[in-house]
């Protein structure tokens, strides 16, 4: 997140930049000459720099957590590779040769999947409301980080290259080595996709296999950069699951915690007066 964090500052000012904004709960939409109601209630007043300063700290914090997850030769020479659920066992031999080729493409689809909500400003429904998106969008990678961090103070889960034996010691030792779960590169990456696919859904009102299908692609890219993690020697394959399941719940549930819920017109509950008798009609349309 650090390498990507003035990336997403100027994603999202761009998002400032290229919107216009409001402040009324209803608009008339310039196509259709219709009232358009505002998909989420947010309060960017607040959201925005409380979620700024969230992945700020985080960002200052992670060299800090580097170095409470050290590993130390007698830690090292106690790690055993068959101890390791078969699942995860052969990220603990892949090849080192690749080792740097694999985490530096990692880190470019990382800073880039972090940076994809900025397409949003191409959509004309959804740049009208950037601060929402805006403050939502900071919002959701704030909530990730936090649980980012409650998994390395939680879980001490050496990394794949603590086990590798064609690794020499010295290398296995030092900063660092015993954050694996969960992968941060992943989900950040995911809160990114599922938070497009989120908010994109909600505004143009897609359902059913439509639906399915674009958070399908969402899942996409962050599972490439956790195929990259694991051959960086990074991360075990169930530290890349585990962080596309956090961001995409972190991308999904921030919108969805401020979205407007429309009364259901199905049910009417409204008061009666007839021939001196008064009380409350209770109907239901079943559709």
């Amino acid at each position: 997140m650090p390498k990507a964090l003035p990336l997403l500052i100027f994603t999202l000012g761009s998002l400032a930049a290229w919107s216009q904004p409001t402040n009324t709960i209803s608009r008339v939409d310039s196509a259709n000459h219709l009232p358009s109601l505002k998909i989420y209630k947010t309060h960017p007043e607040w959201e925005i720099p409380v979620s700024i300063g969230l992945i700020g700290a985080a960002s200052l914090g992670y060299k800090e957590m580097d170095k409470k997850a050290a590993l130390t030769e007698e830690g090292v020479l106690a790690l055993n590779p068959e101890s390791i659920n078969a699942f995860d066992r052969p990220a603990a031999f892949f090849d080192p040769a690749g080792f740097k080729s694999a985490e530096s493409t990692s880190d470019i689809l990382m800073t880039a999947v972090v940076a994809s909500p900025l397409f949003l400003v191409f959509d004309k429904k959804i740049k009208r409301d950037w601060a929402d998106v805006l403050g939502m969008l900071l919002l959701a990678q704030a909530a990730d980080n936090t649980v980012l961090f409650a998994g390395f103070l939680s879980v001490r889960r050496p990394r794949p290259v603590a086990y590798n034996p064609a690794l020499p010691l010295d290398a296995k030792t030092g900063v660092g080595k015993t954050n694996s779960f969960f992968s941060g590169h992943v989900s950040w990456a995911a809160t990114s996709t599922f938070f497009i696919a989120k908010v994109y859904t909600d505004y143009h009102h897609i359902k059913g296999w439509k639906r399915l299908l674009i958070y399908t692609g969402a899942a996409i890219p962050p599972s490439v950069v956790g195929y990259y993690r694991m051959h960086a020697g990074r991360h075990f394959e169930t530290d890349a699951i585990t962080g596309v399941v956090v961001g995409a719940a972190c991308g999904i549930l921030i919108p969805e915690i401020h979205r407007i819920k429309l009364k259901d017109k199905s049910l009417s509950v409204q008061p009666f007066y007839k021939l001196g008798a008064n009380g409350i009609s209770v109907s239901y349309i079943i559709k």
